[in-house]
């Protein structure tokens, strides 16, 4: 496969409809005392906690290119159906009120949905309309009946989140411009781009970090680490996670050959299911609030720094390797489980 230019991608982003919601670029910090702390290798976080809208988190990101297409097509509601703190129904809710789009969030009465606190009640502070479904209703279907009853209204809906191949490629095609973002900072520092790239991510994120790093021709390995596994609906195996890669570059113009071999995403670090916490993520969390004064949340970014956490110490990284953790945000998710944090 011939290699794209940085000019040639930057274009190609450059030609999508887009809503600017994101403080952009997100910083980029190293972690001296994170490092020591772990024996090496250097690890740098890319703060995408810190995309602004609504406390911020990488759903920011790729509602740019997710609501700057919607609107493009004329659509005025949009859909999304996810656990009762999800960080992307949160976003969504925000990002929609900023833009004048009608937002609808079918949130599921699991274990979280009694406890109104943490993204279960910001969502609320942006107005959007909140329609719960029962803990086992099938999230796709009750958002594909929705948007039917929508246009059956006259309404124009796009569905977000799982089943949404548009929106989900668009997330991805997202984190391509975040590439690019993150390689330039890395530049600018005299820094060369890193060994590893660690993500929490169940498709989108880390399919667009992949597609940029392969269209490119960089030798960075990204090691996703996925909050849920094969018991969720929302998951998707590294065969999907190929196809998200190859449709994300389709959408650019270019064309990508990968498939699952190429994929590292593990459901290793999931402990007892989809938001609950682990123990190693709160304890990768302690970790590096008491070394470098950042938070993570017990459920999702933490799950992702666990990752990062044991393979070092399993010696599957060495200390002259380089490791850009991106930090994907979720941090009102912390208040909600207040009650399991060791004190």
């Amino acid at each position: 496969m011939s290699h794209v230019s940085r000019a040639n991608l930057e274009g190609a982003l450059a030609l999508l409809p887009r809503a600017r919601l994101a403080h952009l670029p997100t910083p980029l910090d190293f972690c001296p005392r994170l490092t020591e702390a772990l024996g090496g290798p250097r690890i740098w976080f890319k703060r995408d906690d810190c995309t602004g809208l609504a406390f911020g988190g990488n759903k920011v990101r790729q509602h740019e290119y997710i609501l700057g297409d919607a609107l493009s097509r004329g659509v005025d509601v949009v859909v999304q159906g996810a656990a009762s703190q999800s960080n992307q129904s949160r976003q969504l809710a925000a990002a929609a009120a900023r833009l004048g789009l009608d937002c609808i969030l079918m949130p599921r009465k699991d274990a979280h949905f009694e406890h109104v606190q943490g993204n279960q009640l910001i969502v609320r502070r942006f107005g959007a309309t909140v329609i719960p479904i029962d803990a086992n209703t099938s999230a796709k279907q009750a958002k594909q009946d929705m948007a039917a009853r929508l246009e059956a209204e006259g309404r124009r809906p796009m569905i977000l989140g799982m089943g949404a191949e548009r929106a989900l490629t668009l997330a991805s095609v997202a984190y391509v411009g975040a590439y690019l973002e993150l390689w330039a900072q890395l530049e600018a520092l005299d820094e060369p781009m890193p060994t590893h790239l660690y993500v929490t991510s169940q498709v989108s994120t880390q399919a667009g970090l992949q597609a940029a790093a392969e269209l490119l021709g960089h030798n960075v390995k990204i090691c996703g680490i996925n909050p849920m596994d094969a018991r969720n609906e929302a998951y998707e195996s590294p065969d999907e996670i190929a196809a998200r890669c190859r449709a994300a570059a389709d959408l650019l113009g270019f064309r990508l050959a990968i498939d699952a071999e190429r994929i590292n995403n593990s459901t290793d670090f999931v402990g007892d299911d989809y938001g609950k916490p682990s123990a190693a993520a709160q304890e990768a969390a302690e970790l590096l609030a008491r070394t470098e004064g950042i938070l993570v949340d017990p459920v999702y970014s933490g799950k992702g720094l666990s990752g990062l956490v044991s393979d070092i110490k399993a010696g599957s990284l060495r200390k002259s390797d380089r490791v850009v953790f991106l930090h994907t945000g979720g941090l009102p998710a912390i208040f909600s489980y207040s009650s399991q944090y060791p004190l």
